[in-house]
């Protein structure tokens, strides 16, 4: 129910099933099979995720202190401490502050 409201892949599909005249049982119990599908694929053949273990000596090495990756990505130190000991992983952010230290 979440993924039908939130998600437009879901949206779309429930919109062209509801077109093609299936009941809203018949669309949901397609949608959940579905699902379950995505999420096995996920467990089987994980997405390959890259590795923080650098980003804390691309810092040292670059000079920079915590202090000024914080401001210039305007989040705490927390954030950056716990995104450099894998903590708290955020990979989006890790991929941008990579990026940004190799600049």
């Amino acid at each position: 129910m979440n993924r039908t409201s939130r998600d437009e892949r879901s949206r779309t599909y429930v919109a062209r099933r509801t077109v093609e005249g299936e009941s809203p049982r018949e669309i949901q119990r397609c949608l959940k099979r579905h699902i379950a599908r995505e999420i096995y694929t996920l467990l089987i053949d994980p997405p390959a995720v890259q590795s923080v273990d650098d980003l804390r000596p691309l810092r040292h090495n670059t000079g920079l202190s915590m202090q000024s990756v914080t401001d210039h990505f305007n989040v705490s130190l927390t954030t950056i401490s716990r995104t450099e000991r894998a903590i708290k992983l955020n990979y989006e952010f890790a991929s941008r502050y990579r990026a940004w230290l190799k600049e």
